[in-house]
Protein backbone atom coordinates (compact mmCIF):
# COMPACT_ATOMS: atom_id res chain seq x y z
CA UNK A 1 0.00 0.00 0.00
CA UNK A 2 2.76 2.72 0.84
CA UNK A 3 5.72 0.76 -1.15
CA UNK A 4 7.40 0.95 2.16
CA UNK A 5 6.83 4.47 2.69
CA UNK A 6 9.14 5.86 0.17
CA UNK A 7 6.84 8.27 -1.18
CA UNK A 8 6.77 11.06 1.34
CA UNK A 9 4.52 13.64 0.67
CA UNK A 10 4.86 16.03 3.92
CA UNK A 11 5.42 15.97 7.86
CA UNK A 12 3.76 18.36 10.51
CA UNK A 13 4.25 18.61 13.83
CA UNK A 14 1.49 15.25 14.94
CA UNK A 15 1.96 13.01 11.23
CA UNK A 16 3.83 12.39 8.50
CA UNK A 17 2.09 11.82 5.33
CA UNK A 18 2.88 9.43 2.26
CA UNK A 19 1.22 8.34 -1.11
CA UNK A 20 -0.28 5.07 -1.17
CA UNK A 21 -2.39 3.09 -3.72
CA UNK A 22 -5.24 0.95 -2.31
CA UNK A 23 -5.28 -2.66 -3.97
CA UNK A 24 -8.50 -1.62 -5.70
CA UNK A 25 -6.35 1.23 -8.14
CA UNK A 26 -6.85 4.60 -6.63
CA UNK A 27 -4.09 6.93 -5.20
CA UNK A 28 -4.61 7.67 -1.40
CA UNK A 29 -2.82 9.84 1.37
CA UNK A 30 -1.67 7.92 4.05
CA UNK A 31 -1.31 10.22 7.26
CA UNK A 32 0.68 8.21 9.96
CA UNK A 33 0.10 9.87 12.88
CA UNK A 34 2.11 10.06 15.92
CA UNK A 35 2.32 7.39 18.87
CA UNK A 36 -0.23 7.17 20.83
CA UNK A 37 -0.49 6.48 25.01
CA UNK A 38 -2.39 4.10 25.61
CA UNK A 39 -4.14 5.73 28.52
CA UNK A 40 -7.28 5.52 26.86
CA UNK A 41 -6.75 2.58 24.57
CA UNK A 42 -7.26 4.21 21.51
CA UNK A 43 -10.68 5.95 22.21
CA UNK A 44 -9.54 9.81 21.41
CA UNK A 45 -8.90 8.12 18.07
CA UNK A 46 -11.58 6.33 17.30
CA UNK A 47 -13.65 9.03 18.39
CA UNK A 48 -11.98 11.36 15.87
CA UNK A 49 -12.07 8.40 13.14
CA UNK A 50 -15.80 8.80 13.35
CA UNK A 51 -16.43 12.35 13.83
CA UNK A 52 -13.79 12.60 10.07
CA UNK A 53 -16.21 9.66 9.03
CA UNK A 54 -19.25 11.79 8.92
CA UNK A 55 -17.77 14.71 6.99
CA UNK A 56 -19.13 14.57 3.12
CA UNK A 57 -18.80 17.51 1.33
CA UNK A 58 -17.58 18.31 -2.31
CA UNK A 59 -14.99 20.74 -0.83
CA UNK A 60 -13.35 18.53 1.98
CA UNK A 61 -11.39 15.49 1.62
CA UNK A 62 -12.75 12.40 2.42
CA UNK A 63 -11.36 9.85 4.93
CA UNK A 64 -11.72 6.47 2.89
CA UNK A 65 -10.18 4.20 6.05
CA UNK A 66 -7.85 4.35 8.86
CA UNK A 67 -5.44 1.40 10.56
CA UNK A 68 -4.66 0.62 13.96
CA UNK A 69 -1.96 -1.56 15.11
CA UNK A 70 -0.33 -1.01 18.55
CA UNK A 71 0.44 2.07 19.06
CA UNK A 72 0.53 2.69 15.72
CA UNK A 73 -2.68 5.12 13.87
CA UNK A 74 -3.20 5.77 10.64
CA UNK A 75 -5.67 8.15 8.40
CA UNK A 76 -6.24 7.42 4.51
CA UNK A 77 -7.66 10.20 2.60
CA UNK A 78 -8.03 10.35 -0.58
CA UNK A 79 -4.89 11.78 -2.55
CA UNK A 80 -5.31 15.62 -3.68
CA UNK A 81 -2.96 15.80 -6.43
CA UNK A 82 -1.99 18.98 -7.06
CA UNK A 83 -0.76 19.00 -3.65
CA UNK A 84 -1.50 22.19 -1.01
CA UNK A 85 -2.28 25.82 -2.46
CA UNK A 86 0.83 27.05 -1.16
CA UNK A 87 3.09 25.30 -3.80
CA UNK A 88 1.12 27.78 -6.52
CA UNK A 89 0.62 31.07 -4.52
CA UNK A 90 4.10 31.49 -3.33
CA UNK A 91 5.59 30.34 -6.44
CA UNK A 92 7.92 32.13 -8.37
CA UNK A 93 7.71 29.29 -11.23
CA UNK A 94 5.79 30.58 -14.27
CA UNK A 95 4.58 26.95 -15.04
CA UNK A 96 2.82 27.20 -11.14
CA UNK A 97 1.21 30.46 -11.49
CA UNK A 98 -2.92 30.49 -11.06
CA UNK A 99 -5.13 32.88 -13.25
CA UNK A 100 -7.59 34.70 -11.23
CA UNK A 101 -10.43 32.97 -12.29
CA UNK A 102 -8.68 30.12 -10.75
CA UNK A 103 -7.87 31.55 -7.61
CA UNK A 104 -11.22 33.06 -7.29
CA UNK A 105 -13.05 29.39 -7.83
CA UNK A 106 -10.42 27.74 -5.41
CA UNK A 107 -11.19 30.38 -2.63
CA UNK A 108 -15.18 29.97 -3.27
CA UNK A 109 -14.71 26.01 -2.87
CA UNK A 110 -12.34 26.55 0.32
CA UNK A 111 -15.24 29.20 1.95
CA UNK A 112 -17.58 26.32 0.88
CA UNK A 113 -15.85 23.42 2.71
CA UNK A 114 -15.05 25.69 6.23
CA UNK A 115 -18.80 26.95 6.31
CA UNK A 116 -19.72 23.42 5.71
CA UNK A 117 -17.81 22.22 8.83
CA UNK A 118 -18.80 25.24 11.08
CA UNK A 119 -22.55 25.07 9.67
CA UNK A 120 -23.39 22.19 7.62
CA UNK A 121 -22.41 18.83 9.67
CA UNK A 122 -24.20 17.01 12.63
CA UNK A 123 -21.25 18.32 14.20
CA UNK A 124 -19.63 21.88 14.60
CA UNK A 125 -16.04 21.11 13.45
CA UNK A 126 -13.35 24.16 13.80
CA UNK A 127 -10.08 23.48 11.78
CA UNK A 128 -7.85 26.42 13.85
CA UNK A 129 -5.05 26.20 11.26
CA UNK A 130 -6.84 27.16 8.19
CA UNK A 131 -3.93 28.22 5.29
CA UNK A 132 -2.59 27.57 1.84
CA UNK A 133 -0.53 24.82 3.10
CA UNK A 134 -3.53 23.23 4.49
CA UNK A 135 -5.82 23.47 1.61
CA UNK A 136 -5.52 20.50 -0.99
CA UNK A 137 -6.27 20.35 -4.55
CA UNK A 138 -7.25 17.71 -6.35
CA UNK A 139 -6.23 17.44 -10.69
CA UNK A 140 -9.04 20.21 -11.61
CA UNK A 141 -7.55 22.49 -8.95
CA UNK A 142 -10.30 21.77 -6.75
CA UNK A 143 -10.20 21.72 -3.04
Amino acid sequence: MTQNFKNKLGEGGFATVYKGKLRSGPDVAIKMLGKSNKANNGQDFMSEVATIGRIHHFNVVHLVGFCVEGTKRALIYEFMSRGSLDKYIFSKEENKSLSYRKIYEIALGAARGITYLHHGCEMQILHFDIKPHNILLDENFTP
